[in-house]
């Protein structure tokens, strides 16, 4: 059995008696709990290069205090009774001191707590906002991950300090939002990250400092804002409609807003797209009062009926704007996001993530940068935008067809879920009938940062084929009335 010792130089102290503390000591810290056998005579007076008749003499010593028992052409074993446990400190004791907590940890905490019951345990429900994986180019990536992954080829990706991503998919990722959303912008702005989440964690660090205010659409994604609330910053709601973003509110309100964050391609979750008057007029305001604008283009490959606009970083003339993207819907098994920083804001956002993500999985890069530059990533948006936009007209039709005017539909053309809301019905029913007919719901509830619209929820369409559209949303329907008629009835 081979057993780290550590006998401590204790000159005025036998042999066998620090051998005995030692062994004492693995079994107060658990590493020899009860039951366990101890190394053999012969193992230890081997490994340790000490007599056996002095380890005979401390295994007598522990026998005697109880801690271990012989067994005769067995060996020793650390005795199974409590008397183990006396030796282990209590969390609960008086004497333990409290742990000291950064004001940091503190928020975490307390935000953690109210995104756990209001959002994340609910997030499940709408199989988190994703597509199907037959509409990704699945296949695509196995073979670029297969060409990068051969061992011959190993050698030729050794990581390198490079904080903002392997420059030739920088240069790629560059050239695709140029071309998809008219994004301007060189390899030096783009930034990758191993995971969305980072790029919103270090723009918040260069940024924000404890009571900043920041603006947030209302209602809005409610990850970014418990992210931002759990460094110290201030929300400021401000009003959304069918065009988006109220920008004339930001006007009228003398806040001194350090930061807002908006989703103008496809607001979330109602899915509206802000108008190009209010975009010019945003960016106005931006400029009018030094605030940094983040613009989250989330979910802007799915449009339908209507052209896209360009996006916001496309018409910023002020160098204002920071572009977030990612590709986690059209290629789940990649959580790479990308930012696309302003030119005054790129030296400092590398020297930061120097600090937080130096380096990057490199074989996943040089995949992805053939991906992009051998036009399958854009072939395969190309094509399950068509599918998505079967499957939402199924979804509108069937909803009008069987709940007519019970509730009401947000229709904006974008996405991958719509937002209904329920006119006078209970929402523990609405979500109990959707769970029998095997429909996915969430509340929109949590987006809400002040007074969420009772009844409106978000429905994924992307998950379901065109054929079980209409039964699915019949059964649904079918059993709403129904318990509505039981109660009714009581």
């Amino acid at each position: 059995m081979n057993f780290l010792l550590n006998l401590e130089y204790l000159p005025r102290l036998p042999l066998n008696k620090r051998l005995s503390k030692a062994l004492r000591k693995a079994i107060e810290e658990g590493r020899l709990r009860p039951g366990d056998a101890l190394p053999s005579t012969r193992d230890l007076a081997t490994n340790l290069k000490i007599s056996r008749s002095t380890i005979l003499s401390a295994m007598e010593e522990l026998v005697e205090e109880g801690l271990i028992i012989a067994l005769p052409g067995s060996g020793y074993y650390v005795k199974e009774t409590d008397i183990v446990e006396d030796f282990q400190p209590s969390l609960n004791s008086e004497f333990t001191k409290p742990l000291r907590l950064s004001e940091f940890a503190k928020r975490v905490r307390d935000v953690h707590a109210e995104m756990q019951t209001r959002w994340l345990e609910k997030l499940p429900d709408i199989n988190y906002g994703t597509i199907p994986s037959t509409l990704t180019p699945h296949k695509e990536w196995e073979r670029m991950m297969r060409r990068y992954c051969r061992a011959t080829d190993i050698d030729t990706l050794t990581p390198t300090i490079q904080p903002f991503g392997y420059p030739p998919l920088r240069e790629a990722v560059a050239a695709y939002l140029h071309r998809a959303r008219a994004v301007k912008c060189d390899n030096r702005q783009v930034a990758i990250f191993s995971s969305k989440q980072l790029r919103l964690e270090l723009i918040t660090r260069i940024l924000i400092n404890p009571g900043d205010y920041v603006a947030f659409e209302e209602p809005a994604y409610a990850e970014a804002k418990y992210l931002l609330k759990a460094h110290g910053a201030i929300i400021r709601p401000v009003a959304t409609d069918e065009q988006g973003l109220v920008v004339d509110e930001l006007f009228k309100d003398a806040t001194p807003v350090k930061m807002i964050y908006v989703t103008p391609s496809h607001q979330d979750p109602t899915g509206s797209v802000m108008s190009l008057e209010r975009r010019k007029k945003l960016l106005h305001w931006a400029y009018k009062t030094g605030t940094i604008i983040i613009e989250d283009d989330y979910d802007c490959e799915y449009r339908y009926g209507k052209k896209s606009l360009p996006s916001l970083q496309a018409l910023d003339e002020f160098d204002n704007v920071i572009y977030l993207a990612s590709i986690w819907k059209s290629l789940s098994l990649v959580g790479f996001g990308f930012t696309v920083f302003p030119r005054r804001l790129a030296d400092v956002a590398q020297m930061a993530k120097m600090e937080m993500e130096k380096y990057l999985p490199v074989a996943e890069q040089v995949a992805l940068t053939d991906l992009i530059n051998e036009g399958h990533l854009e072939k395969y948006l190309r094509k399950s935008q068509a599918k998505l936009a079967l499957r939402r007209q199924e979804m509108i039709l069937a909803l009008a067809k069987y709940f007519k005017n019970r509730l009401s539909l947000f229709s904006e053309g974008a996405g991958t879920h719509l937002v209904v809301r329920f006119i006078s019905t209970s929402e523990n029913l609405v979500v109990e009938t959707a769970k029998v007919a095997g429909i996915s719901i969430m509340s929109t509830a949590s987006y809400y940062e002040e007074s969420p619209r009772q009844g409106e929820f978000m429905l994924p369409f992307a998950c379901y084929q065109n054929a079980e559209v209409d039964t699915r949303v019949k059964k649904w329907a079918d059993e709403l009335k129904k318990r509505l008629a039981k109660h009714a009835t009581n």
